[in-house]
């Protein structure tokens, strides 16, 4: 059974009292403008609380919130079955966990606030746990940084580095222009444009000193690059073209493809397109301003970086040209996933150190008075649908996909689509099971910060 009751005026609170034979208990959360929200536990027995204090494993809390409505969804579980009884008090800016043996607060930081009468939807999924919504009250959520494509400049001096081992790539640190290229399917829409041949089927070259801009790349001439830091090697790959007498029917023909590789980790960074261009993945480059500070050359965590790119590009893609589906293809020319942006005004919440642990798995550490402080983190993400492509999976979905004009085309690097994959995989697994799907998409989360 559970109930709900009122507390004090000053500051009104819901008790769930939720006995059974595995736990099942609730609270409210915030949203983490700071970051962190502060576990602290007290044994309120003398012996025999400290006996089952030894027992009692922290709990897994996820919330997640839209900030532009300012509601949160909260799971709290990974409660074993020695737990008979649980009482939860949720304040305005607090949530009490109590059993027969402990007390176990949650404290919301600054300026982060629940309507504890707000409570609603309260339910139990087993192998979840407690389930509730409620309403939160925060202040305005930080500006979030933009991806390379959208800070680069003209006259502005950038260091670009390998992402993964730090190498310098080019020579130019200042580009004269800064330009924007075309939306990425621009070219397949010229016969509705044109009653005459293609005018123009000559490639975009940039001049020296020229950067141009594109969805997932930077075009820049060969004579900008540091040809000591990268590496011309020849690959083999597949090309789309158009069998004679079947206009609706396509062929893959072989293709040799130029790829540039860095000449220390042999990352593949980009393409050769020309003679006199070199195309770089914006997935595979470092590019910070060079200020006239200290300059920090650290380099990120590969899948860190990966997703925050990611996640930063199908943000500013969405609001600049209202599309919400797209398409990832590797530079071989194969489909990898199918995306669909579902929002991207999330807060993501959670309690275990891990973010790519699996939610369901039973965390063997107790909390103890000697280390009764853990911390919840709070990054900001988009939450996304979406069906791997590997090995034929989803096969109708992708061909569906590929012939609606409405979704948008991404290429990266094959082996970056691939750690891709394993980020949303990994995120997927991290979900309440009951979240993981939604119709017959898998659920996924890609953090902007």
């Amino acid at each position: 059974c559970t109930r709900l009751v009122p507390g004090p005026r000053s500051e009104r609170s819901s008790i769930v009292h939720a006995p059974g034979s595995r736990a099942a208990f609730g609270g409210a959360l915030g949203y983490m403008l700071l970051g962190r929200i502060s576990f602290s536990i007290c044994s309120t027995g003398p012996a025999l609380g400290r006996e089952m204090e030894a027992k009692i494993p922290p709990p897994r809390v996820y919330l997640e919130i839209r900030n532009s409505t300012q509601n949160g969804h909260l799971v709290l579980g990974n409660f074993t079955k020695d737990h008979s009884e649980l009482q939860i008090t949720l304040g305005l800016s607090s949530m009490c966990l109590q059993s027969p043996a402990q007390r176990l607060t949650i404290n919301l930081p600054a300026g982060v606030s629940v309507a504890p009468s707000s409570c609603r939807n309260l339910q139990y999924i087993a192998g979840d746990g407690l389930h509730m919504r409620l309403q939160v009250v925060t202040e305005r959520p930080k500006d979030l940084a933009p991806t390379v494509v959208r800070t680069l400049k003209a006259q502005a001096c950038y260091v670009f580095q390998c992402q993964s081992c730090g190498k310098s790539l080019l020579e130019t640190q200042m580009f004269r222009r800064v330009l924007p290229l075309p939306n990425g399917d621009w070219n397949d829409l010229v016969d509705h444009w044109c009653c005459h041949p293609n005018p123009f089927a000559r490639q975009f070259q940039p001049k020296l000193d020229d950067c141009f801009l594109g969805d997932t790349f930077l075009l820049v001439n060969a004579a900008s690059v540091n040809r000591a830091a990268v590496c011309e090697e020849r690959e083999s790959g597949p090309e789309t073209r158009q069998s004679a007498g079947d206009t609706e029917a396509q062929v893959k023909m072989p293709k040799d493809n130029i790829t540039v590789v860095c000449a220390r980790c042999r990352k593949m960074l980009g393409d050769k397109t020309s003679a006199d261009t070199i195309k770089f993945y914006i997935t595979e480059l470092l590019v910070q301003p060079l200020t006239n500070d200290a300059l920090e050359r650290q380099i990120n965590k590969r899948y860190f970086f990966v997703e925050r790119v990611f996640a930063g590009r199908l943000m500013e893609l969405s609001s600049t040209q209202s599309t919400f589906r797209f398409c990832i293809q590797g530079h071989d020319g194969n489909t990898y996933a199918l995306l669909w942006l579902l929002n991207s005004d999330t807060l993501l919440v959670r309690s275990h150190k891990d973010p790519c642990s699996d939610f369901t798995a039973v965390v063997n550490d107790t909390v103890k008075n000697e280390s009764s402080i853990q911390h919840c983190e709070a990054v900001n993400a988009v939450k996304i649908l979406y069906h791997p492509c590997l090995k034929g999976r989803n096969k109708i979905a992708q061909e569906k996909w590929e012939k609606n004009i409405g979704v948008h085309c991404m290429t990266f690097p094959a082996n970056t689509c691939l750690e891709l994959l394993f980020i949303l995989a990994s995120s997927t697994a991290s979900l309440p099971p009951s979240l993981q799907s939604m119709n017959t998409f898998k659920v996924a989360f890609l953090k902007l910060d």
